[in-house]
């Protein structure tokens, strides 16, 4: 459901509050979704503001971290995307940023102006259903999944027995899946690939490329039942809008 955006209690608490403990990109199996709507005309002047940010927490040396991505399909939109640890880091303000709190004030202002609406998930990542990378990929393909009630486990040991194993052998270097905890109905689950681009989808990807054509019709048939339908999605990385640690 989409809510009136105030950035003060909004990207403040998407970009503020992400505790990262090493170079990894997601890092901690929490994770935190900020869709951002820019209103018609202000996208660069929110682009502007939002960089100045990165570069505030940057000099503030914050140890907390987060990616920020263009939409490629459906409604024009940015996500902020942030991972964490502990649920208790949701509600917890980075001491190093206390120095820069003017400086972080005037920029959350900028931002109230040009934003218009947001929309956030949280979703708990599935350890044993993730391949991981220290790099960004250039993109990803999102796929929101609505699961028949009552059918969570099954799917669940679908993805574990046939669907991850697949993807690992398709050379997918980053995959991971989550499931639903706050922000949508709780019988979802929430996938994303790694993509150097749009290219790729001109061949098989996924679990589909590591399967035959009669491998893939039966996958088919067990998936199914299971699920009510499936959503794609395509997001393109933005790194000089985002804040990654430097390795240690």
């Amino acid at each position: 459901m989409k809510k009136p955006f105030s950035l003060r209690g909004g990207l403040l608490a998407a970009i503020a509050l992400t505790t990262f403990c090493a170079a990894s990109w997601a890092q901690g199996n929490i994770r935190t979704v900020l869709f951002v709507r820019v209103k018609m005309g202000q996208e660069e002047s929110w682009k502007a503001a939002v960089k100045d940010y990165a570069a505030l927490v940057k000099k503030a040396g914050s140890d907390q971290g987060f990616t920020v991505w263009e939409s490629q399909s459906g409604p024009s939109q940015h996500a902020v995307v942030w991972y964490s640890s502990k649920w208790k880091q949701l509600g917890e303000q980075d001491p190093k940023l206390k120095s820069v709190e003017a400086d972080m004030a005037r920029l959350l202002a900028r931002l109230d102006t040009v934003t218009d609406s947001l929309e956030t998930w949280i979703d708990e990542m599935q350890p044993d259903m993730m391949i991981r990378s220290k790099e960004v990929p250039p993109y990803v393909r999102v796929g929101r999944t609505r699961v028949v009630s009552g059918k969570m486990d099954d799917l669940k040991a679908l993805f574990r027995d046939q669907i991850v194993p697949a993807v690992k052998k398709s050379g997918a270097t980053d995959y991971g899946v989550a499931v639903a905890r706050f922000g949508t109905p709780s019988n979802e689950i929430h996938s994303y690939l790694g993509l150097s681009g749009w290219g790729e989808l001109d061949g098989p990807i996924g679990a589909e490329k590591a399967m035959s054509a009669s491998e893939f019709k039966a996958f088919q048939a067990k998936l199914s039942p299971l699920i009510e339908s499936t959503e794609w999605s395509m997001w393109k990385y933005e790194p000089e809008l985002s804040y990654i640690l430097p390795a240690k």
